[in-house]
């Protein structure tokens, strides 16, 4: 091999998984100089970031469903996606909330509505505690938000500097506590308490009481969507449209995407990654390769154990992966009539709506979860994006999605595929209750069973974060203590998926990350945008928080944050 070969070579990189950490990382890399080569067993790109028609003639996110807070506003800046096509765009309001009773509430985008609602339902106590919790968790975002981008710290670490800017008590609570004790600390009205409930427990083995599902919802509130904290929102054609724009830009960069070649073995020699061979037996060669599979897939499924350390063959067996949840998609000929809404588009439609929120049916959907069971009245989610997308459906059809947490992987009794018709008539029956004639709309069903989710989209365990989010399975304990800047045991072996740090979530920062680490690593440019704290981070919260704290002042704050003539202003003062 000649030098300008040798060279050339050296610039070589397989990425294992067309989901959308994949392509961010084969875009990163691209840029870097490197001839990238993507790999993906499936016909489509975009991994569980993927619009299918799993019904024909509907279109449906089958897995991830929303956008943002998800998508991290540095990549997109990156990336400038808009040029691919891609189109995020919200819904008004953001989400309704209906328990069994049929008692609902609403979040709308703008806060004065919110807490209008909140204080209509629950009083304006209530309201108040809502702008304090709010507040703090703001402050709590400002502080860990720039770690996603860059090196993990230890969770140590990152206590630490909670405790130095005097927030320790914030770290605790909103980052290693439970959902249920933070919000017993909050609020006291239980229909608001079970809306949050079912955001805190995706992919959970467990119920509210469980350690650090407190980190779960912090996880996945404190993005922004469009500048605006907290927020989502939806991607015009479904989910597959983000991977989809990642995927253009990455060609268009020269990296060359390959469907239907699903990876065998990774190839190691003398304790390196050489490359891969293909389920046909086809061998490729490269100086980097990168995967996107969780690392129970990746360290037992694609490289021969005997080329990994016994020891750490053991940690990977061991790493917690419990917590799994179903999918169900209704293919329907006329849209849903919930008894307490009026109006031919209603709330509900519009929004993600999560039904039957009571909290009690969450701790009793963790006690059958451990037992290898499920209740017959489970939470529900529920969205309908074909109400404001008519890219997915003929007109005066539609397609809903649903979604079940505290799923057991393994059924006590039976299979999945024998529990399939359950999983659809516990969703059916949940939004029947609430808008009775559901049924007689439904076209077709087809669930996807957390047993699907590990069969066909690759998900071991059918854990959607490629893990457990629990505290030691986090930041630089992500997948593994010792393993959490994106390097094996192997040379020239990375993970960039969700099993790496920081976790679930359709952000693409774990591939970012990986990008980082390949090419620093052969000193090489990265042009992406890293994180780092800044005394300034927060610093509108940590004093607003505290103020939030004394007497009467929630009082005030909820004024000024209800009064619509002052939207721009509390705007302003939440982004700055």
């Amino acid at each position: 091999m000649t030098a300008s070969e040798d060279s050339r070579m050296a610039r070589t990189a397989i990425v294992i998984g067309a989901g959308h950490n994949g392509l961010v990382t084969a875009n990163y890399l691209a840029e870097g100089g490197f001839e990238v080569t993507v790999l993906e067993r499936r016909d489509i790109v975009g991994g569980a970031c993927v619009t299918e028609e799993l019904i024909p003639g509907f279109l449906c996110s089958s897995c991830a469903f929303v956008a943002g807070p998800g998508l991290e506003p540095r990549i997109w800046r990156d990336f400038d996606l808009s040029r691919y096509g891609l189109e995020l765009y919200q819904a008004d309001p953001l989400a309704v909330s209906i328990d069994r009773s049929g008692r609902s509430f609403l979040i709308h985008r703008e806060l004065d509505r919110t807490l209008a609602q909140i204080q209509m339902r629950f009083g304006r106590r209530e309201a108040a505690k809502f702008v304090r919790f709010g507040a703090r968790l703001e402050r709590v975002a400002r502080l860990a938000r720039p770690a996603l981008l860059a090196d993990p710290p230890t969770f140590e670490e990152l206590r630490d500097e909670f405790r130095r800017r005097g927030d320790g008590d914030l770290f605790d609570a909103f980052l290693t506590g439970s959902i249920a004790d933070l919000l017993d600390a909050h609020f006291e009205a239980e229909e608001l308490k079970g809306f949050f409930f079912f955001l805190s427990l995706t992919s959970v083995h467990g119920g509210p009481a469980s350690p650090g599902t407190a980190y779960v919802y912090s996880h996945h509130s404190w993005g922004e969507f469009d500048g605006r904290f907290g927020e989502f929102g939806f991607a015009r054609g479904g989910m597959g449209a983000i991977s989809n724009a990642l995927a253009m830009r990455a060609r268009e960069k020269g990296v060359r995407i390959r469907t239907e070649a699903p990876v065998a073995t990774i190839r190691v020699e003398s304790g390196r990654a050489t490359g891969v061979v293909l389920a046909d037996g086809e061998e490729l060669d490269a100086a980097v390769v990168v995967s996107n599979a969780d690392p129970k897939r990746t360290f037992l499924g694609l490289v021969d154990r005997s080329d990994l350390d016994s020891a750490f063959v053991e940690r990977v067996e061991g790493l917690d992966y419990s917590g799994t949840m179903g999918r169900v998609h209704f293919a329907v000929d006329r849209l849903p009539r919930f008894s307490d809404f009026s109006g031919e588009v209603q709330a509900p439609h519009r929004a993600v709506t999560v039904l039957d929120t009571d909290t009690e049916a969450f701790e009793r959907a963790c006690q059958a979860q451990a037992r290898g069971e499920m209740i017959d009245d489970p939470p529900v989610e529920m969205t309908i994006q074909s109400v404001h997308d008519d890219s997915l459906t003929a007109p005066g059809t539609h397609i809903i999605t649903t979604g079940i947490q505290q799923l057991p992987f393994e059924l006590a009794s039976g299979s999945w595929d024998e529990s399939r018709d359950r999983l659809v008539g516990q969703a059916k029956a949940a939004i029947e209750r609430h808008a009775p004639g559901f049924e007689s709309s439904i076209i077709e069903a087809r669930a996807l069973t957390p047993l699907d989710l590990e069969r066909e989209y690759g998900l071991t365990g059918g854990n959607i974060f490629h893990g457990a989010m629990t505290p030691e399975q986090l930041f630089a304990g992500r997948p593994l203590p010792g393993y959490g800047s994106y390097h094996t045991p192997l040379d020239g072996l990375y993970l960039c998926g969700a099993g790496a740090h920081p976790g679930g979530g359709v952000t693409g920062a774990p591939g970012h990350n990986c990008a980082r680490a390949v090419l620093l690593d052969r000193n090489l440019p990265f042009t992406g945008a890293t994180g780092r704290w800044d005394e300034r981070d927060g610093r509108w919260y940590e004093s607003l928080s505290r103020l939030l704290d004394r007497p009467g002042l929630g009082y005030l704050a909820l004024a000024a944050a209800r009064n619509p003539r002052l939207r721009k202003l509390v705007d302003r003062v939440r982004s700055s």
